[in-house]
């Protein structure tokens, strides 16, 4: 299995550190052809059914599927899952964003495939690892894998800064990669999806993390979901309560997101 990212990429680091240090709404990138086009294929073909993958735990908010384990799926998978994981790639992502990131070797991160009718509401991630109480939450690594994508199938990334900024929307289509910003400002999702029979929105997702010295450690915050802006008020009210309630039980309970 040849290398899984494209390393042509690497030649342009210096282009995408300006890109992602001055893009709008908040810093990000858009890379297109990321992988190998061979590697990409592969993991499309390799893609597991709906049935065989967890729906999100945030149902109210979130309709999708999720499998933590896609590292192990293939031949294809694990080698993308090695490249990601590599010093070379570490670099780069450390030259883009300027900061002293990793990504956690035993977590994968997620897998999603979202069906017709899916959607994701707006929503700031975590910030502080499941388990690492000093690793903060920095940077999202999105790879999509969404062959002859259509406009009227809706699910454009849709990226926001703050709870009133202005939308930026990027189509989900085959072999582009997004690397964003991670913070408690940095909120972003997709519409609902108007799919066809046999296609799902595919997508891999891997967290970068930053070590933070245990005085500078913020207080721990879970995903944040925002009120509704399409004038839904029942919705609204049940993020505000939702956020406060699953904020309490975590900080009484712990994190209970999904780590092996």
């Amino acid at each position: 299995m040849p290398c899984a990212i494209n390393q042509s990429i690497y030649n342009e680091v210096e282009k995408f550190s300006k890109l992602f240090s001055t893009a709008t709404p908040f810093p990000h990138i858009v890379i297109d052809n990321f992988l190998n086009e061979s590697v990409a294929n592969a993991l499309v073909e390799d893609c597991p059914r709906t049935s065989s993958m967890h729906r999100c735990r945030h149902y109210l908010f979130a309709n999708k599927h999720e499998l933590s384990s896609w590292d192990s799926l293939s031949d294809a998978f694990y080698s993308l899952h090695q490249d990601l994981l590599s010093h070379e790639f570490q670099l780069f992502m450390r030259a883009i964003s300027g900061e002293d990131v990793f990504m956690d070797s035993k977590f994968p991160g997620d897998l999603h495939q979202g069906s017709d009718g899916g959607f994701l509401n707006m929503h700031t991630d975590f910030n502080l690892h499941p388990v690492e109480n000093t690793w903060l939450h920095r940077l999202n690594v999105m790879i999509y894998l969404n062959k002859n994508w259509q406009q009227h199938y809706g699910g454009y990334l849709q990226l926001r800064l703050g709870l009133k900024g202005a939308i930026q929307e990027i189509a989900p289509v085959f072999n582009r990669c997004i690397i964003m910003l991670s913070d408690n400002t940095t909120y972003h999702g997709y519409t609902k999806l108007n799919l066809p029979q046999g296609v799902t929105r595919k997508s891999i997702v891997v967290n970068f993390y930053k070590e933070e010295s245990s005085q500078k450690v913020p207080f721990r915050r879970v995903t944040t979901w925002a009120p509704d802006e399409q004038g839904f008020l029942f919705q609204g009210n049940l993020i505000k309560l939702y956020n406060s309630l699953t904020s309490l039980k975590t900080r009484l309970l712990g994190s209970s997101t999904r780590y092996r």
